[in-house]
């Protein structure tokens, strides 16, 4: 399919699959015809885009993003343990949660006084 048409099926712009293609997160990119500049992106790349979409609701990275991706290609009969980057995301934002109460705390003390 064209970058067009793997637009509308994934609500991601041209310009987001460019960026995940250069970034080497899409598989099955080919030109099939050397005459024209125009892409076939394999069907593939519209669970892909999903993936990285659905990962990205919880805050995770590009980088973790692929990291993910690239496991899941290196081992295509074995489930990606997403568990564990789950529980390490988990673990960071839970920290983040913390600092973030640690500063407001410290804000209303300093509107308060």
């Amino acid at each position: 399919m064209k970058i067009g048409e793997l637009s509308k099926k994934t609500g991601v712009s041209r310009d987001t699959i460019r960026f995940y293609e250069s970034r080497g997160m899409l598989t099955e990119v080919s030109r099939p015809f050397e005459w024209n500049n125009y892409k076939d992106y394999g069907e593939q790349n519209v669970k892909r885009i999903q993936i990285i979409k659905y990962l990205q609701r919880f805050s995770f990275t590009l980088k973790e993003c692929k990291e993910l991706l690239d496991q899941k290609d290196a081992n295509p009969n074995q489930c990606v343990d997403k568990n564990k980057a789950f529980k390490k995301k988990l673990a960071i934002i839970e920290k983040q949660i913390k600092e973030l109460q640690e500063t407001r705390d410290a804000l209303i003390q300093l509107v308060d006084n």
